[in-house]
């Protein structure tokens, strides 16, 4: 028999669990997926994966892109304090540590404290697949975590199709509006959608949280053209914009506090031309390149006061403290990349690949800062005296990071109903900053009783908190990682997996070279910082019967030379390679058919996490990361001629999250508890091609408080309403 499957080693494939607001069911036999433009079976895959499909979208009501994911087995989602802006989590690893990617290309994030966003509209995507565990052979550098991939709608099934939909969110009053024209014709295929979305102030169970509306805009062109049946080539071109803001629910420590990103834009055009069966040997070749960039502008405002604080080595009394900083920051990335696949033999399949990305960061970055308070002075200039510190700065720099890129993979067939796929990915990056320039600006300096004046001794003129701007500089990393995996079908409806695989992650920009204040605190970075590697062991099992689907997989991920943030001063920290982070856990997705309908699932994730620091803190288990999450309830589907009916019924939760940290030089932790919420959906579609749906849900039911990040609570009980139309 000719192999015809593709290695799996260079596939994003799906579990079949779905997301949040969509049908539960796990079908494993039969799905396919196309995560880098290659088909693939899913019992044949040796990885633990998620999928939300396009049939799950249809039945949802999604009116945001975290709904889509949020019950991913192994997915946390991460906010930040800003509602519309969604982060993702993988199997505890942090936000820094999972690939973003739109249609198989990254969005880069080099000046965050946060992570990469997602920012794309959720009504033009198709399907959203994401592996777990490190997938460096398949993506290279920041894939510990795991892949995000989202794939995009194409082309429609007719000539000429229209969709409309429209969704309001009653978690900000939000109101959602989306229309494309797509369709097929005589070889060419096309799309062209638009959206908007503006939502409201976040409601929670305690309050309406003020500063916390956003508004997103979208619209994307897509064309291809088949030549031949073996020949197709296309272009693409999509836009993101939205205005975001960032709050609090908890001002104790501040008399105001704000993040305001005024836009954030993301812009991309991309090429693609696929070619297949070019001979006996040589099965498929493809070519991809793409141009995108994103800005970002951002404006933060702090302002406190209180009795005392130790400002820059300074003890001030009767004290106020107001900053307004302003970045703007623009990062270009463009990417190439060729794959080719070559039949060898009877029972192997190769792929190899190379490619390159790069980024460049253009940043402008302003600080104003006026820091107030009766201050002692010294022998010289007896008594106490008010004091004002005005240090405004401006800093502008250029940032690039390179990255090149070569991959083997192979897939065999062994006796014993055994199937392996095993790879190499060699990774070359190199990352560098020039252009620093940092100055004081605005009537910097120290103000004494109202006149500017030098200190003859102690604080000098224009001190900072941190004077340390970044730095100039370049560095290189280069790795090679390996993967090995093993499939078992030697029972119908049963397959067995197993695979170690390795990651690799390279420090961005802004942890090698910058320093960046948003948010009421400043990270600077560490030239001296090394990547990240790690192993990941993992051994798992999908069963899809005529009534009983299940994925199960249980994971050990052992990561060295960990990044993560040291404080270094009163509200400054500095990234460092702190030691090691040890994740294990149990993953499981389940659904079982009864009669008349009803469908009983779940979704679940056991997960434990240990960090080795070095310091005051030693090893522990309080990383922030819930040792439980889970959702489980009962699905209900039944046609009635002209219309279908679902509805479902579920409760979503999650286990207590402690967090363990060094401040000042002492152990500060963290609290937040566990939650269960309870939630119903239902929905209806009909017309002959079910081309009409409406679909309404009641989340959080019992108004419950809790949080899934630090800055913000979720929201309380709200109603979420969708329709949409195919014509």
């Amino acid at each position: 028999m000719k192999l015809t499957r593709i290695s799996a080693a260079v596939l994003t494939v799906c579990l079949g669990s779905t997301a949040a607001m969509a049908a539960q069911d796990v079908y494993t036999k039969g799905v396919e997926v196309t995560a880098t433009r290659v088909t693939r079976d899913l019992m044949d895959v040796p990885m633990s994966v998620g999928v939300v499909t396009e049939d799950d979208i249809k039945k949802s009501g999604v009116t945001t892109i975290g709904e889509l994911i949020q019950d991913v087995p192994g997915v946390e989602l991460q906010n930040d304090g800003t509602p519309g802006l969604i982060r993702v989590s993988i199997r505890g690893e942090g936000t820094m540590r999972s690939t973003i990617l739109i249609d198989g290309q990254r969005i880069s994030e080099h000046k965050s404290m946060s992570g990469t966003p997602i920012l794309i509209d959720p009504s033009a995507v198709e399907r959203v697949e994401v592996i777990k565990g490190p997938a460096s052979v398949l993506y290279g550098s920041d894939a510990i975590g795991g892949v995000i991939n989202i794939i995009t709608k194409k082309g429609g099934k007719k000539p000429v199709q229209l969709d409309v939909g429209v969704g309001y969110n009653g978690a900000g009053d939000g109101f959602t509006e989306n229309a494309s024209v797509s369709g097929s014709y005589n070889g060419f295929n096309y799309r062209l959608s638009g959206s908007y979305a503006d939502f409201g102030d976040l409601r929670t169970p305690d309050k309406t949280i003020d500063g916390t509306d956003y508004d997103t805009r979208s619209g994307s062109i897509f064309l291809s053209y088949d030549f031949t049946d073996d020949l197709t080539m296309g272009i693409s071109a999509d836009y993101f914009e939205g205005n975001f803001n960032t709050a609090t629910d908890d001002m104790s420590s501040y008399d105001d506090f704000a993040v305001r990103i005024q836009p954030w834009k993301r812009q991309k055009f991309a090429f693609f031309a696929d070619a297949t069966n070019l001979n006996e040997y040589w099965a498929r070749l493809r070519f991809d390149a793409y141009t995108q960039k994103t800005d970002k502008k951002m404006q933060n405002i702090v302002a406190q006061s209180g009795a005392s604080v130790i400002y820059d080595g300074m003890d001030l009394t009767n004290y106020k403290f107001n900053m307004d900083n302003h970045a703007d920051n623009e990062i270009k990335s463009n990417g190439v990349s060729v794959q080719t696949e070559w039949q060898l033999g009877e029972n192997n399949y190769l792929i190899a690949g190379v490619g390159f990305d790069s980024d460049k960061l253009d940043s402008s970055t302003t600080n104003d800062i006026n820091v107030s308070g009766m201050y002692q002075m010294t022998p010289e200039m007896p008594g106490r005296v008010h004091l004002e510190v005005r240090p405004g700065s401006i800093t502008t720099l250029d940032g690039e990071q390179n990255s090149y890129y070569a991959f083997l993979s192979n897939e065999t067939i062994l006796p014993y109903d055994l199937t392996a796929n095993y790879g190499v990915r060699y990774t070359y990056v190199k990352t560098s900053v020039d252009n620093l320039n940092s100055k004081y600006v605005d009537n910097a300096g120290i103000y004494i009783n109202g006149s500017e004046r030098p200190l003859p001794s102690g604080p000098q003129p224009g001190a900072t908190p941190s004077s340390n701007k970044g730095y100039e500089g370049e560095e290189s990393n280069s790795k090679a990682v390996f993967n090995f995996g093993l499939v078992w079908r030697g029972i119908e409806d049963l397959a067995l997996r197993a695979i170690w695989a390795q990651g690799f992650r390279a420090p961005t920009i802004q942890e090698k070279f910058l320093t960046s204040s948003m948010g009421g605190g400043t990270e600077i970075g560490n030239p001296n910082l090394d990547p990240e590697t790690s192993d990941n062991f993992e051994l798992g099992a999908r069963y899809s019967g005529e009534r009983l689907n299940l994925d199960f997989a249980a994971f050990l991920n052992l990561a060295d030379d960990y990044i993560t943030t040291k404080e270094v001063s009163a509200e400054t920290y500095q990234y460092y390679n702190v030691g090691k982070a040890t994740t294990y856990g149990v993953e499981l997705s389940a659904s079982y058919d009864l009669p008349y309908g009803f469908t009983p699932y779940t979704s679940m994730t056991w997960l434990k996490r240990k960090f080795e620091y070095g310091g005051i803190i030693g090893d522990t288990y309080d990383t922030n990361t819930p040792e439980f999450m889970y959702r489980a309830g009962v699905r209900y589907e039944k046609d009635f001629g002209i219309w279908t009916l679902t509805a479902d019924t579920y409760a979503r939760g999650a286990t207590e999250r402690d967090y363990e940290y060094e401040s000042s030089g002492a152990v500060v932790k963290t609290h937040h508890g566990g939650y269960t919420t309870a939630n119903v959906e239902v929905g209806a579609a009909f017309g002959d091609e079910r081309q009409y749906s409406v679909n309404a849900a009641v989340l959080n039911i019992f108004d419950k408080k809790y949080y899934i990040s630090d800055a913000l609570p979720e929201a309380g009980v709200h109603a979420v309403v969708t329709a949409n139309a195919r014509f």
